[in-house]
């Protein structure tokens, strides 16, 4: 027996065979076409190749507990997600993990952020987000039109 290839046939649906001959009684074969269903095999080593690459880039920028995701799981997680800062917290565990009440750190985010300048002035951002507020204070988000000088139109004829 040949080497067992993926055909379909319009007909009747998909089926394996070593010849494009549909194996339903009747059939004659005109709708079959070969089909690539399965990927190709990628060899062994180039797959440990990858695999010890990618476990040293990981290694090299300080990643740990490195794992292969399952269906609904993360990739990332377990100790190296709680060191990064990234583990939720529930109920009172803000309070021991950050030290203050969730309710206390959205009180003090809401209060506007003073900063003190060398020369004795101060800077007020009202809003929670002091890179917005700054950018606005610098004119970056201002939206500016050339002077009318600078306009180029061609004469309606």
């Amino acid at each position: 027996m040949g080497v067992l290839k993926e055909f379909v046939c319009i007909v009747h649906g998909e089926f394996e065979s070593s010849h494009p001959i549909c194996p339903n009684y009747g059939c004659d074969s005109k709708g079959v076409s070969q089909e690539f269903r399965t990927p190709v095999r990628i060899g062994t080593q180039f797959r440990k190749a990858f695999d010890a690459g990618i476990r040293k880039s990981s290694e090299m920028m300080g990643g740990k507990n490195f794992r292969t995701a399952k269906a609904g799981d993360t990739a990332y997680g377990g100790e190296a997600a709680k060191e990064a800062g990234t583990a939720l917290l529930w109920g009172d565990q803000c309070k021991r993990v950050m030290g203050r009440s969730f309710a206390e750190l959205t009180s003090a985010a809401a209060k506007p952020l003073v900063i003190q300048k060398k020369d004795g002035g101060e800077v007020r951002h009202t809003r929670n987000n002091a890179l917005a507020d700054a950018a606005t204070t610098a004119g970056i988000t201002q939206r500016r039109l050339p002077p009318i000088a600078e306009l180029s139109r061609e004469p309606i004829a």
